[in-house]
């Protein structure tokens, strides 16, 4: 039996509005809501929805054959809340289904594991408590941002009593293990880890509309060969890509969602095939044996490493100074404030001071350079230092 695991990312940031250095002190909203509304709205309309209705479409044909996992961000949650609420209603059906996981992560998806533990732990709880309000449901399987993962990353997930996450299977890493097969992390042996599959994922997310492939155009049936040539003892396949692939990074006439359709299908139909999800993986499924981490890796790049976000002095800068706010801003106990913190935490924001070459793709850029990123950026951090001073006078 092989089992194939759809998990897909749903995150959106809340993006700044230009912020210069007079307006300091004017506390004015740091967030472009024309902006934020006028993407989620696109997003959903091209993308969120018509998934969405697919799927349940196929549930509802399918019944249990039919599986998949999110990682569904706060930010995106609290986006949809305010500009789209029929998306988080479609996503609240397909977790009536019971077909449906819903993976913990950090509220905006943001790399507080690699900085500040205790903010990560409270960044998870956030999450975990708005999964459990809207979709019923407490998550047991973690989502960090970008796949980051090490083993002392590993060891927080596990504390916070997650039994398994999903991380990068690099060969680098694996050093000739089976890289279709589950493991446990070697200082918390209760957590397994599943290796998402870069080739298999990519060849969807990345290459399916590019004409220029040698593989194009990808059809179900050359795919699913793919899949079927694997060795008996490769069983597990995790395809792990961000949910805008379906109508956003490929569009609807690239015949993406017909394609996403047939192969669902074909594994439902398929007998030695089986759609699941990590949480019934995690269950039911033996690690293989210990896989160990010693440094941070993640899904960017081609050395996927944390060069994405932060590869310059900017983005360290930043980060240093975002996460040096952290005592004061509690000690305030505004909501306002820690909410508006909470967002600047999100990766993208970093993402946006990188303008390295190869990093397009993992995220849209609205700004002309990093240093135009940096300076919005820091603005926006100087005025929160001086609400912070204002309500400690």
């Amino acid at each position: 039996m092989k089992y194939i695991n759809f998990i897909f990312q749903v995150h959106q940031p809340y993006r700044l509005k230009e912020f210069h250095f007079f307006e300091i002190g004017n506390h004015q909203s740091y967030f472009d809501e024309k902006k934020n509304k006028t993407i989620l709205r696109q997003v959903a309309e091209r993308s969120y929805l018509p998934t969405n209705k697919l799927l349940l479409q196929l549930i509802k044909t399918y019944g249990k054959s039919i599986k998949i996992s999110f990682a569904i961000s706060g930010t995106a949650l609290d986006q949809m809340e305010q500009y789209a609420p029929e998306v988080l209603e479609s996503f609240k059906q397909l977790a009536a289904t019971g077909n449906v996981e819903f993976l913990g992560q950090t509220y905006g998806a943001s790399l507080a594991s690699l900085i500040n533990k205790t903010v990560f732990y409270d960044e998870v709880s956030k999450h975990q408590i708005r999964i459990k309000s809207l979709f019923g449901k407490t998550p047991t399987v973690f989502f960090n941002t970008g796949l980051i993962y090490s083993d002392a990353i590993g060891e927080m997930i596990s504390n916070m009593g997650f039994k398994a996450t999903i991380i990068e299977g690099l060969p680098s890493v694996l050093k000739g293990k089976n890289a279709f097969s589950v493991y446990n992390s070697p200082l918390s042996p209760s957590l397994t880890l599943f290796l998402r599959n870069e080739s298999l994922s990519d060849d969807i997310a990345l290459r399916f509309s590019q004409k220029d492939w040698c593989e194009w155009p990808l059809t179900t049936e050359k795919y699913m060969n793919w899949v079927k040539g694997l060795k008996p003892s490769e069983k597990v396949i995790n395809l792990v890509m961000d949910y805008t692939t379906f109508g956003e990074g490929h569009k609807k006439d690239t015949g993406i969602f017909d394609f996403f359709e047939h192969l669902l299908i074909y594994v439902a139909n398929e007998k030695n095939m089986e759609l699941s999800t990590l949480q019934e993986l995690a269950t039911s499924y033996k690690a293989h044996s210990k896989l160990k981490v010693n440094k941070p890796i993640s899904w960017a790049g081609k050395e996927k490493n944390l060069f994405l976000w932060q590869g310059n002095q900017l983005q360290q800068e930043a980060l240093e100074t975002l996460y040096k706010l952290e005592n004061k801003i509690k000690e305030t106990k505004d909501k306002l404030l820690l909410r508006d913190w909470m967002y600047l935490q999100s990766a993208d924001h970093f993402c946006y001071m990188n303008h390295a070459n190869g990093f397009t793709y993992y995220f849209i850029n609205p700004y002309r350079s990093a240093y135009e990123a940096f300076l919005d950026y820091m603005n926006v951090l100087a005025d929160i230092a001086l609400r912070i001073e204002n309500k400690t006078l």
